[in-house]
């Protein structure tokens, strides 16, 4: 069966009344957190950095240094610039960590999502996920939590140049987002010795898949609301190749 055949398959599951049902968890959480946080801070720090900008203080900025820099920044155009901007960080800003939000949440419900495929489609299969322990995970963990820093790191200084910022900004996220996400679902279904195996034979396929997932995560709240619906199209491609390997 090949990716497009997964991602169809998986989506009839993800249809059934139980998992369009568990899709709400992380939508509910994430817009409730949010919305809290932004009805209480947002608008207040908002109305703030205006009320200064219209008595001729730019946030961040000394107007006795730069007298005429500020007086520019008070002009009504760059107030407007200002408030757009505003809204954009903060929209890219709920985007990408409203996508990790969501994956911790439905993180907690893999073991019951990976057992409804199990039992549905591959009955004969011997889940192997209770060998996966805390002390198998934690190097995983570990590895993927440095190398994002690193990533991080190594992008920042594009983060200035046009364009470029725009990819940069994504590698360190993806490459987060495609380790979890393996390890979240695979350490369900397999033991560490298959589940190093089958990842490291089939990469290619898998960063195929994970990369559509993560270009689907930054539609506005798609990313929220199919979380497990990425959870499904991994579990089916680590039971069909763990099948495959057994012959």
């Amino acid at each position: 069966m090949n990716v497009t055949e997964i991602f169809k398959k998986s989506f009839q599951d993800f249809k059934s009344p139980y998992f369009l049902g568990l899709s709400l968890l992380p939508f509910l959480v994430v817009l409730v957190l949010f919305g809290y946080l932004w009805f209480g801070f947002g608008g207040e720090w908002l109305a703030h950095a205006q009320a200064s900008m219209d008595a001729g203080q730019v946030p961040f900025l000394d107007a006795q240094e730069h007298p005429w820099l500020t007086a520019i920044l008070s002009f009504s155009l760059f107030k407007w610039l200002f408030t757009f901007f505003f809204y954009l960080v903060g929209l890219v800003a709920v985007v990408l960590f409203s996508v990790v939000i969501a994956a911790v949440v439905i993180g907690f419900f893999t073991p019951a999502i990976v057992k409804k495929i199990q039992k549905r489609h591959y009955p004969d299969f011997r889940l192997e996920g209770d060998k996966f322990t805390l002390m198998a995970s934690i190097p995983y963990y570990l590895k993927t939590g440095i190398v994002f820093v690193l990533l991080g790191l190594v992008a920042l200084p594009l983060m200035f140049i046009p364009a470029v910022n725009f990819v940069a900004i994504h590698i360190p996220f993806y490459y987060l987002f495609h380790n979890f996400m393996l390890l979240d679902v695979g350490s369900n279904i397999l033991d560490p010795k298959r589940y190093r195996a089958i990842v490291k034979r089939y990469r290619g396929l898998f960063r195929t898949t994970t990369l559509t997932l993560y270009a689907i995560s930054l539609i506005p709240v798609a990313g929220l609301f199919l979380q497990v619906y990425y959870v499904i199209v991994v579990a089916h491609e680590f039971f069909q190749k763990a099948i495959e390997e057994q012959g």
